[in-house]
Order: structure tokens, then C-alpha cells, then sequence
């Protein structure tokens, strides 16, 4: 869906706007060294080479594909933190690739990057069916979508698998993702407690579901307020009533979790941004919440990279999820910033945290 969206809408941006070179908050990083503690069972292994490359992975009867990107850094002994990057429902990991660009960015950090693919299921919306790419974030919704797949599992599996087969920190693992991605980073969160260091969910933290043991994590979220398809107040994804909470609200749960103020002190770094920090909370434990102003179902920030050349190659044209959904394209996209790059931010914010300084 979000190909649609910059398809549609990126060449109507004001072209000074696009050119905007975004700014950041001084902040003195402080990048965790990984201890005896942290580092993992593959370290010492024989060394895999730098680049990128595409496998297979099978988890239970299924199989997955995987796109794996090793940094340019990385020599078998020095632990490397690790990221996994999940696409939206209906999308794939070129998509995902060219939103986040994160196989580029994260790896100059020399960070190991996983992509995987998500098998089909079938989804009921408007009372049609769609059969595409979605993410399990819930064993619940069995009944639903019988054909949904236990990707908690596969997701645990492939995280075990890698570190006992490459140098990774284990206090250094992370998980973003887009929309449905989103969801299912949070409930990784939820089903993985004291394993993943921090998640950065883009435009789809309240997709996940109701976690009833959710332990002290760091989060930092990004959506826009003006989101028709994961809306930002709640209550339904892609016009289907799934009670979700608001955005402010579940982010708010993670706050809660890990034992923060009540109430996220509020700030306007940009004219088209809302910055919510929950302060108070655990030793090494921290909360944001990046909301684009008027900003619709996007990645932000990704106007300032995205190769338009790329976007024309793999864009479909399916507009089938918007059709169902009953939105208009324009309204999905919404105001698309270039003020906050969700990748560097997310970036920085996993730079600075780790379960070794908790």
C-alpha cells in the first residue's frame, strides 16, 4: 500500500520541501560494548562474509525467505547488534528495503539486518476476501484468519538461529517494522520479555494485540495523526473494527510497563511534529512517540531517500487493500515529512540502549 502512496503522491510534494535537509537533537551517544555476558554462541564461528544474500528458512512445515545483509564490519569475533525489519501487510522486502532503507544505513552502523518474508493469508475486509503477505500478531485471531501462520515462532527461531550462528550482542537485538510489521514488532515485545533491547514500530504500534505480561522494554514509535488506514485514536485497521487502542494509548502501556510517568512530556521540534518522552522510568529503559502532524499511513522521512526510479520498478498497482478499505489514496499518504527520518532516529535510539546497561 505504501508503494501506492509515494507512487501517487511524491511527485505533487513541493520540490524545496523535498529537498529539506532534516535536523536532529544534540545527544551524546553512549553505544553499549558488549560484555562476556552479551556475547553470542556464534562468535568464533567461522566467519561469513560481508553483503547480502537471500536464503530459505524453514521453521516447523513452513518456509520463509529471508533476506540476510552481514556488515561490511564484521569478522566472526567482534559481537554485532541485530536488527529485524518487517514489511506491512500486502507488501515484501523489496518494498520494505526501499522504505527503510535499513540493509544500507544499518549495516554502515555495522549492524547484521534480517528481512523476512511473510506468508499469505486470507483476510476478510468490506466483506471481501484478500489473500497477501500478513503477519501473525496474534494466536487469537485463529478463527479470523484460519490461515495465518505462527510467526512468533518462525520470528524466534530465525533470532536463535542467528545468534548461535553468527557474532550478534545479545543484549543488542532489535525489531522494526511497517503497519502490520509494526504490530508484530510490539508483540514481539510482548512474547519475547528480556530479549529484545528496543522496538521502533512505524505507523502500526496499536495493531498488536492486548499483551497481559508486558515487561519493561524500550519503544520509540512513529505515526502520523491523521493515519485512515491504522488510525491514530484506534479502533480499527483498514475500516475493520478490531477494538484496537489508540496510539498514545498503547504506547502508553509500554510507559506503564516500565514504570514511567504517567504522562509523556510534550514537544514541537518541528512545526509538523509532536515529540511524546514518558520520563521516570527503569534504569536504561526509555519511551517516545514521534507524531507527524496530519501525517498519513507513510514511513517518514523516506521522500529524503527513496530511489523513484526503484519505486516505478516494483510498483504493482494493486490498490486493492485502499479499495476495500474505502480511503482515498491521497488521504492514506497524508502529509509525508521530511523533518524526522523514522531510519536515523530509530538509528540513534538503538545505538543508545541495550539490556547490558539496564
Amino acid at each position: 500500500t505504501l508503494i501506492l502512496v509515494v507512487s501517487a503522491c511524491s511527485g505533487d510534494d513541493d520540490p524545496e520541501a523535498a529537498e529539506v535537509t532534516p535536523t536532529t537533537e544534540a545527544t551524546t551517544k553512549t553505544t553499549a560494548e558488549p560484555t562476556t555476558d552479551t556475547v553470542g554462541a556464534g562468535c568464533g564461528a567461522a566467519t561469513a562474509e560481508p553483503g547480502t544474500e537471500r536464503i530459505e528458512f524453514a521453521s516447523g512445515d513452513d518456509t520463509y525467505e529471508v533476506e540476510r545483509v552481514v556488515p561490511p564490519t564484521y569478522d566472526g569475533t567482534t559481537p554485532r547488534p541485530l536488527i529485524v525489519d518487517l514489511h506491512g501487510f500486502t507488501s515484501t522486502i523489496e518494498q520494505q528495503n526501499l522504505f527503510s532503507d535499513l540493509p544500507a544505513q544499518a549495516a554502515d552502523r555495522g549492524y547484521l539486518v534480517l528481512t523476512p518474508q511473510a506468508e499469505s493469508a486470507t483476510l476478510t475486509i468490506s466483506g471481501e476476501q484478500i489473500r497477501a503477505p500478513f503477519w501473525n500478531v496474534s494466536q487469537g485471531l485463529s478463527a479470523e484468519v484460519p490461515d495465518a501462520l505462527d510467526d512468533v515462532a518462525f520470528l524466534t527461531q530465525l533470532i536463535d538461529t542467528t545468534t548461535s550462528e553468527f557474532c550478534v550482542d545479545d543484549a543488542r537485538i532489535y525489531v522494526t517494522g511497517f503497519s502490520n510489521g509494526a504490530g508484530m514488532a510490539a508483540t514481539l515485545a510482548c512474547d519475547l520479555p528480556g530479549r529484545i533491547a528496543a522496538i521502533a514500530p512505524v505507523s502500526g504500534v496499536n495493531v498488536a494485540a492486548q499483551c497481559d505480561d508486558l515487561e519493561a522494554v524500550s519503544v520509540i514509535a512513529f505515526h502520523g495523526d491523521a493515519d485512515p488506514l491504522v488510525e491514530y485514536g484506534g479502533g480499527s485497521a483498514a475500516g475493520v473494527d478490531i477494538g484496537n487502542p489508540s496510539v498514545e494509548g498503547r504506547v502508553g502501556e509500554f510507559a506503564s510497563a516500565a514504570d514511567c510517568d504517567s504522562e509523556p512530556e510534550t514537544s514541537s521540534p518541528f512545526d509538523d511534529i509532536e515529540l511524546h518522552r514518558w520520563t521516570g522510568c527503569q534504569r536504561g529503559v526509555d519511551v517516545e512517540l514521534y507524531t507527524v502532524v496530519g501525517g498519513g499511513h507513510t514511513w517518514p522521512g523516506m521522500l529524503n531517500y527513496v530511489d523513484s526510479e526503484k519505486l516505478a520498478e516494483i510498483t504493482s498497482g494493486d490498490q486493492r487493500l485502499v479499495e476495500l478499505a474505502d480511503v482515498d489514496l491521497a488521504e492514506v499518504a497524508g502529509h509525508m515529512t521530511v523533518n524526522v527520518e523514522a531510519t536515523s532516529t530509530m538509528l540513534d535510539f538503538f545505538d543508545e540502549h541495550s539490556l547490558a546497561t539496564r
